[in-house]
């Protein structure tokens, strides 16, 4: 690898000899590495990965690369017009991730990908963006997909500033330098209202979900809640929210002690949490005798329950993992090969409720309601 790097940078160091300085825009390998103060090969391997090297030094590479401008043969491969054939999927592993929605994701991506005749790289490192400006100037990949897609993502802020088209699945804020697509998470806030609002229920519960979500500001959860809630004023729904929680460490007995024990009581509980939560909450209301949907009904929205275990089917608005990534992978792979411009664009599928029988109709006259029995 070094031997090739020096041939390289001997042959441009002939080619610009007698030229002017301000001629010779292109910084090569060499003038990274005197830069960064390290050794060609270091640069090297810090670009493409193939040996580890500390973070400290990766970071005095990559300083030296965005202060010179440097692009390994990029020009050379667009002139060849060759590709890698390798997507980067950039998905930072975090403690607290549905282990669902995260393996769903993947997995339709890198069908997706396969199925356009791409493979995919992970990337999984806390150090989202210096990773993906890695992989792209070092032209590893042609394109990178994000996943897990905060309201505030640092990742889509700065993709306008990456060598090679991204594209989110998630609608973060600041997403001028990528495309996006997601489910519509507003009009789904409104579609659960109006769903629970036109069977007669006038009072519901918010399920929440982890609070990490929330702190983080996950796009999904965030937008779902905030329509969700505006909408609910709107048509004159009373919201009772669950309280805050970390970890699944969600007390269901007091929720359900508290929620369900007067005759003024919920008739329907929106949801926002994992199966694992859910189910707890499903076990209390059976335990303080109320039947699900007879005494409450049940709606999730943003949740991924064929992937979970559910202790019994729940009517769900559920994310869309399958159709948002064949989306996602068909705009980034137009991008790659047809050059087709993608930065700024959105594209959000509209919310859909799956019946599963855990939502019933109550009759103006059904207002002498069950209550929790303990």
């Amino acid at each position: 690898m070094q031997r090739i790097a020096a041939l390289k940078d001997a042959k441009d160091d002939v080619e610009n000899a007698g030229k002017p300085k301000e001629a010779m825009t292109m910084a090569g390998i060499k003038d990274v590495a005197r830069e960064a103060g390290v050794s060609v090969s270091t640069v090297s391997y810090a670009l493409s990965g193939k040996r580890s090297i500390s973070a400290k030094t990766s970071d005095k590479v990559m300083a030296a690369v965005e202060k010179l401008g440097y692009t390994p043969d990029a020009s050379a491969r667009k002139m060849r017009g060759i590709r890698s054939q390798v997507i980067a999927l950039s998905a930072p592993i975090r403690g607290d991730i549905n282990q669902a929605k995260y393996n769903a994701y993947f997995l339709h991506t890198a069908w997706a990908a396969r199925n356009a005749g791409y493979d995919v790289l992970l990337l999984t490192g806390p150090d989202a963006v210096n990773d993906i400006r890695r992989v792209t100037q070092s032209n590893l990949v042609d394109g990178v997909v994000l996943l897990d897609v905060k309201q505030d993502d640092e990742r889509a802020a700065s993709s306008g500033d990456f060598s090679k088209p991204c594209i989110a699945i998630g609608y973060p804020q600041a997403h001028e330098g990528c495309a996006c697509v997601d489910i519509d998470f507003a009009e789904a806030g409104r579609k659960a209202v109006d769903f629970l609002f036109d069977k007669g229920h006038r009072k519901v519960a918010f399920l929440r979900n982890n609070e990490a979500d929330y702190e983080r500001r996950s796009g999904y959860v965030v937008i779902f809640r905030e329509s969700m809630l505006s909408s609910a004023k709107e048509r004159g729904m009373t919201v009772v929210e669950s309280s805050r929680y970390e970890d699944d460490r969600f007390d269901a007995i007091r929720f359900v002690r508290e929620t369900f024990a007067d005759e003024d009581r919920p008739t329907a509980i929106i949801n926002q949490a994992n199966a694992n939560v859910l189910n707890r909450v499903l076990q209390e209301l059976s335990v303080a005798g109320l039947s699900v949907p007879e005494d409450v009904s049940v709606l999730s929205c943003g949740t991924y329950f064929d992937g979970e275990l559910m202790s019994r089917p729940i009517t769900e608005m559920p994310v869309m993992p399958e159709k948002l990534c064949l989306k996602a992978m068909g705009l980034l792979v137009s991008a790659i090969e047809q050059g087709v411009k993608i930065k700024g664009d959105v594209e959000l599928e509209a919310p859909a409720v799956k019946l599963r029988g855990s939502v019933a109709e109550i009759s103006p006259g059904e207002r002498t309601l069950k209550v929790a029995s303990r």
